[in-house]
């Protein structure tokens, strides 16, 4: 049986793809398609080579179990729109479609906007990225925070014209309620996924904070500063995947305290602490989303990071907190590159290999590994289960 996750060379985002199953028919989930260039350059790729292999025998589609955009940022949702658009293409031409998609799970904006107060609602509702006219166009995070605003509105469209069924089996948003169990949903193939975040909650709190800003700051700079800092905590999907091989926590760019709160809110920590077979690191091992003492509790043998060195991640502090955190163990570290693109100057923020073994030096271990996807290879593959995936 095969529990592996593949993280594509998604630049500086994330696109990541499940295999579970048996070998020779295996259940596949799309997480994210990374920012502009990835989907045409890695996934369109890779997916093209798993319906060759396992297309279903009555029409030759692949079947995609689901497709999951964990939040709205534009290095995690273009790729899927890129997705989108082309199958529509299709449809118009008349032509077939090559992948079955049974659901998408997205936490649209429109949709967040949804489960907040009444008076922010209003206001969200009228929002158009394209028409701020009182602060200077946005540029940096921000600008790109908000335009992917108006990518999400436009994937939501995409998915109701394709007829893909969104966020089966909730209604409304992919959330926890923050009290009672946590919502399980199970696959086919004997995959189950636990979601730990968003929280109705966490929603709440944060658009009631807002809010406040909106009533003393009628302008459309307080928009800009909603989107720069919360939209990703209010949409952000995170999940434990587990199967009889064992389990994935997959955690798009939460924050590690409301990863930890939807742990412990799913009774799944024993005396505070879990372990997990892969832990897939937030927002490409930003410093800002992880603490030592999160690693400390939450730990794994396999630890995948999806970064090439832009926005100098993955942090050096956050690779320390690692060593500090475990120590002596064994585990692996997987990364999707060891530089940026066409980055001439090693030692510079952008290589990653470089920030990596200064780190490890400074933290001496012999029992830890890291693995780079090689430069000809689509991916690199993080596996739990008894098989391999050679396909």
């Amino acid at each position: 049986m095969i529990f592996t996750l593949e993280a594509l060379q998604a630049k500086y985002g994330d696109s990541l793809i499940l295999h579970w199953g048996p070998k020779k028919a295996p259940n596949f989930l799309l997480i994210d398609g990374g920012p502009k260039g990835v989907y045409q350059d890695a996934l369109s790729t890779r997916l093209g080579q798993l319906q060759g292999k396992f297309g279903n025998k009555d029409d030759g589609k692949l079947d995609l179990e689901m497709v999951m955009v964990s939040h709205i940022d534009e290095d995690h949702i273009f790729g899927i729109l890129s997705m989108f658009a082309d199958l529509e293409k299709l449809k118009d031409s008349g032509k077939d479609l090559p992948y079955n998609i049974k659901t998408l799970w997205f936490n649209s904006f429109d949709e967040t906007a949804d489960n907040l107060p009444s008076e922010l609602k209003s206001v969200l509702s009228s929002f158009d990225p394209s028409k701020l006219k009182k602060v200077p166009k946005p540029s940096g995070i921000t600008g790109a925070v908000l335009s992917s605003v108006g990518q999400g509105r436009d994937l939501r469209a995409s998915a109701t014209r394709l007829g893909v069924v969104p966020n089966s089996p909730f209604k409304g948003l992919v959330m926890t309620a923050g009290t009672g169990a946590a919502p399980v949903v199970k696959l086919q193939g004997g995959l189950s996924l636990t979601i730990l975040a968003p929280s109705k909650a966490r929603l709440q709190k944060l658009g009631e904070d807002w809010e406040k800003d909106v009533k003393n700051n009628p302008d459309r700079e307080v928009l800009a500063k909603f989107a720069d800092n919360t939209v990703p905590n209010l949409s952000s999907i995170a999940v434990l995947a587990k199967t009889n091989e064992g389990t994935m926590l997959l955690t798009g760019d939460g924050r590690g305290d409301d990863i930890l709160a939807g742990l412990d809110a799913a009774k799944l920590l024993q005396a505070g602490k879990l372990h997990v077979d892969i832990f897939k690191f937030p927002h490409h091992g930003s410093s800002r989303n992880m603490t030592q003492e999160f690693l400390e509790n939450v730990t794994a043998d396999q630890y995948v990071f999806s970064a090439d060195g832009s926005f100098d991640n993955p942090d050096a502090e956050t690779i320390e907190m690692l060593c500090k955190a475990r120590g002596g163990d064994a585990y692996t570290v997987y990364i999707t590159n060891e530089k940026l693109r066409n980055n001439k100057k090693p030692g510079v923020a952008g290589d990653v290999e470089a920030k990596v073994k200064k780190v490890f030096a400074d933290n001496p271990s012999t029992k830890r590994k890291v693995v780079y996807r090689t430069s000809t290879a689509l991916s690199v593959l993080a596996e739990i289960g008894k098989d391999k995936v050679t396909y």
